[in-house]
């Protein structure tokens, strides 16, 4: 397996069930082949088959489906390529089981079984062709491991690329020396950060010594061609020495500068973070497991000039965009969007990225609709009911339709917090929820 190309396996099927056998075969030996443990080969396998069965139901019949099983080193990633007009994702929403039935037989339910069996998924359509991808990733084992010795100060050292066996032990040294809130919820195994490195996921350098003694590391992921985001400094060397978190931060801008980056971000910085290299973005209210309310600073850099944008919003969230964007000097041209009576979907779809360890879940739209209040209104209720009092919403800008969640959101105690400038096709701006009474 090579990180450097792309990885797949590609079907071609009519809409015919009874070619059903010919694509589990197809997706359990290519996810088994990609890594998966045959039980977790066997969910991606089960979610194609409840997929295709639905599909057949509603699509053109003179088409064909295409299905691309590819390889992503920590995870296994299903794409279907359709024309289906009538294709209802409801069934994907969290909560889901409170309006299907799980024991009908309704063509939702295969769709529900679908979504409980992946880890993530996406849905992208234009001009009737419609792109479904769900993802299954590998099972790790969680660090576990024992207390660590301390790691010694570090006056000679060098900032590197680790070896496989090194950047396991730094994520190691992150669970012994960390608090959660600073530490990615995909880093909870060594053994997938090594694969997310190998397959090219994130970068990762080390402060090492000759002895090999590490002192400290970075990781840093591209979210596009224009954002990078990152993890860290962090440091472990007692006591500590600050030119080893400058360093790593000073090798990881260098890598970076010539690149088309125009800005590098934190979301949750460490406490050893040199706050020379950055300006403050903004800040989240996290509320911690015994309910205190702790304030997270993010922070960013500019790599180079911002030619500026154009970005999509809501009248309600004009004002808050046009403060944020003359205080960091970013230029936009802000266009409003409205609904003016034009035909939308009755229903809306949002994926959710849930972190146990902060208690926090992150919605993400998916589809906009009609119902877009109650859905909403009930994400919240759900989320709270488990524990999850963390919540965000990340909108993106450059998506028009996205920007029609925002009454709904208002409505139900959101509140805008944080721009991301390019954080997905355009800047992403992110809502939190402010603790309002949902009835």
């Amino acid at each position: 397996m090579h990180a450097d190309r792309v990885i797949q396996a590609i079907l071609k099927l009519d809409y015919d069930k009874s070619q059903v056998s010919i694509l589990t075969s197809f997706v359990e030996n290519a996810a088994s082949c990609y890594g998966l443990e045959p039980a977790d080969a066997l969910d991606l396998t089960l979610a194609s088959e409840e997929i295709f069965v639905y599909l057949c139901s509603q699509a053109n019949q003179t088409e064909q489906l295409e299905i691309r099983c590819r390889h992503g080193g920590y995870f296994v990633q299903l794409q279907f390529d359709f024309h289906a007009g009538n294709f209802d994702l409801s069934a994907f929403n969290l909560t889901a089981l409170q309006a299907i039935d799980i024991t009908s037989d309704q063509p939702e339910t295969g769709l529900l079984i679908a979504s409980r069996l992946v880890d993530k998924f996406s849905f992208f359509k234009h001009d009737g062709f419609s792109q479904l991808i769900l993802r299954k990733e590998k099972s790790y084992p969680v660090d576990h491991i024992g207390p660590l010795p301390p790691a010694k100060a570090m006056r000679d050292f060098l900032v590197r690329e680790p070896e496989p066996e090194e950047l396991k032990l730094l994520v190691h040294y992150l669970h012994y020396r960390y608090e959660s809130c600073v530490i990615p919820m995909s880093f909870q195994s060594p053994g997938k950060v090594a694969d997310m490195v190998r397959y090219g996921a994130c970068k990762a350098v080390i402060a090492a010594d000759k002895l090999g003694s590490i002192g400290g590391g970075i990781f840093w992921a591209w979210q596009n061609a224009k954002l990078v985001e990152f993890w860290g400094p962090y440091s472990f060397g007692e006591p500590e020495n600050s030119a080893v978190s400058s360093r790593l931060v000073e090798y990881m801008i260098s890598s970076i500068a010539r690149t088309t980056v125009v800005g590098l971000i934190t979301i949750a910085p460490s406490p050893q973070l040199p706050l020379e290299y950055f300006e403050p973005l903004g800040t989240l209210n996290m509320i911690a497991p015994e309910g205190t309310v702790c304030k997270t600073t993010c922070y960013y850099r500019h790599m180079h000039e911002d030619s500026g944008s154009s970005v999509w919003a809501s009248q309600l969230v004009k004002d808050f965009l046009t403060r944020e964007y003359e205080k960091h000097v970013f230029a936009r041209k802000i266009r409003i969007v409205a609904n003016e009576g034009e035909n939308i979907s009755q229903t809306s779809v949002i994926a959710t990225d849930i972190d146990k360890g902060q208690a926090k879940a992150t919605l993400k739209p998916i589809w906009w609709g009609k119902d877009d209040l109650k859905l909403i209104q009930a994400y919240v209720k759900t989320l709270l009911k488990e524990g999850l009092f963390n919540i965000l919403f990340e909108m993106d800008l450059g998506h028009s339709w996205e920007c029609y969640f925002t009454p709904a959101l208002m409505e139900s105690h959101f509140e805008p917090c944080l721009v991301l400038p390019y954080g997905g096709t355009g800047d992403m701006l992110m809502f939190q929820y402010s603790g309002g009474n949902i009835i």
